[in-house]
């Protein structure tokens, strides 16, 4: 059966040159309906629908050369029958993408290397990039491979959507050796790869209803490809060494997540704890929120070890006080968080490990500015309460104050000393740490001043404010923050059942 399917007088230009050719094998007419009608509604351009009984369960390879003879328009997409669009005027984007001469074959999941079994999706990040929501008894899942959310190069591309011009396809073409329906999309990318470039975009978000079956063909087809190709392949220069684990989320595609961006400032000076941060961030259980990280290291070593984990890096500058580069490097966050169009910064120290459902923690509080708690020796100048900070009372009732000379672990947070402050402009007011008797029972509460280490914060506060500090005074930039805030009005909110690790223990940096 084949059918066609035309949306006439949608970005028509000259010579169908936005126009896209639709190539499916299908064994089901319901659910290639149901895709035909999809594709209808969301592609947002003029395309035809090549829909290609194969009740007779020939190869796909065969099917899918056929579908490119039978093919008229200048780009052309290979996609299985159960999946559906979730992004809206989505062949626009595939057509402004692959009108690059450079890129071959475009798809939604993939990896920069393949390894010897021939498997793309056995191996980890940061090799395995995209995204895909599956569904399975009537729940979705959303399967991020990648870190960043960027369009990235790839050797080879999961089949469920394929989209290349229709010069690369024919050039190419199927191999219809590969007889059954496994492999014949690593097989094809892989080809691809060899002469363009391949790229997965998260810019088009599929739903496929089904994960692959491994059976007899599978493992049939899978030497096949082996013995074809000299695996393991990537066009990679250096291989990274280190990999971390792909992440599930639980996903509600009706559902709107705000766009989070989760970083911090960092330098070497942090390479202690850097897998167990990143391996963190790569737990958060959030399925829209990107991650960037700082790094204003004196040279360009830690740089480029950052890089090597897949991550998003900017490079700030070296200055000393080492504060003066923290706050340069914290607005560099800022400014990202504005002009990419996020919803909220996340910002997580690098020597913070909080819980992975951290973020969906922070969002329940339906704030502007929200923390989560997390632990840290008092500093020195504490102890005298000069600058407008102290240790607190040894009861939260009592009404003697008490200083010490040795370091103690509290609470990253602090409440007005007394009810007198409120009277003083808020640079001169001075405040007191929590104790347990303020953070227990779990609960939110309103507090005067957090770290900036585990604190979600939200576009409309970073408008009105900028992370500073002022020379000559020993506060870091989160008591300023908190003056600024209290000046504006807004509320500051700790949620104590968020309980942070603080790798304080072999810290070297010193701020102030």
């Amino acid at each position: 059966m084949q059918a066609s399917n035309k949306k006439k007088g949608v970005g028509v230009e000259e010579g169908g040159e936005s126009m896209i050719s639709i190539v499916v094998c299908s064994r089901d007419k319901r659910l290639l309906d149901e895709l035909s009608e999809n594709i209808k509604n969301s592609i947002g351009c003029d395309f035809e629908f090549i829909g290609i009984d194969n009740s007779l369960r020939r190869g796909i390879t065969k099917v899918y050369n056929e579908g490119l003879k039978k093919a008229k328009f200048p780009y052309i997409c290979f996609m299985h029958e159960d999946v559906r669009f979730l992004t809206d005027s989505w062949g626009k984007i595939l057509i402004e993408k692959l009108k690059d001469k450079e890129i071959g074959v475009l798809g939604v999941a993939g990896s920069s290397f393949i390894p010897e079994n021939g498997i793309w999706y056995s191996v980890k990040r940061p090799f395995v990039k995209g995204q895909v929501v599956h569904e399975a008894k009537g729940k979705e899942q959303l399967d991020r491979f990648g870190v960043t959310r960027e369009d990235e190069e790839v050797v080879v591309l999961d089949g469920l959507f394929l989209a290349c011009r229709r010069e690369v396809a024919t050039e190419i073409g199927f191999d219809e050796e590969l007889e059954g329906f496994h492999f014949y999309d690593a097989d094809f990318s892989l080809r691809v790869s060899k002469k363009y470039k391949n790229i997965v975009t998260y810019d088009l978000l599929l739903k496929h209803y089904s994960g692959g079956k491994k059976d007899e063909s599978y493992e049939k087809l899978r030497k096949k490809f082996i013995e074809k190709h000299k695996l393991p392949y990537s066009k990679l220069k250096t291989i990274p060494k280190n990999s971390f684990k792909w992440q599930t989320f639980e996903f509600d595609s009706k559902r709107k997540y705000p766009k989070i961006l989760v970083g911090c400032p960092t330098s070497k000076d942090y390479g202690y704890c850097l897998e167990e941060y990143l391996l963190g961030l790569f737990s958060l259980n959030y399925p829209n929120y990107d991650i960037l990280i700082v790094d204003n290291s004196e040279d360009d070593e830690f740089f480029d070890k950052l890089k090597s984990y897949g991550l998003k890096v900017a490079k700030g500058g070296f200055h000393n006080p080492v504060i003066k580069r923290i706050v340069e490097s914290r607005n560099a966050l800022r400014n990202y968080v504005l002009e990419e169009g996020y919803d909220y910064f996340f910002s997580l120290e690098q020597d913070v490990i909080p819980p992975r459902d951290v973020i969906n923690m922070l969002l329940s509080a339906q704030q502007k500015i929200v923390s989560g708690l997390y632990f840290g020796f008092t500093n020195a100048y504490e102890f005298d309460g000069k600058d407008g900070l102290s240790t607190q009372p040894v009861r939260a009732d009592s009404e003697d104050v008490y200083f010490s000379n040795s370091l103690k672990l509290m609470p990253v947070a602090y409440s007005l000393f007394n009810d007198k402050q409120k009277e003083m402009p808020s640079k001169k007011q001075k405040l007191r740490r929590l104790n347990e008797f303020d953070v227990n029972p779990p609960r939110k509460i309103l507090v005067r001043m957090t770290g900036l280490g585990c604190i979600l914060i939200h576009k409309t506060v970073l408008e009105k404010t900028k992370f500073r500090y002022e020379e000559g005074r020993k506060n870091a930039d989160d008591r300023y923050f908190s003056d600024d805030v209290y000046d504006l009005g807004m509320p500051m909110i700790l949620d104590t059942r968020i309980r942070c690790k603080h790798l304080v223990l072999k810290k070297k940096v010193k701020w102030v």
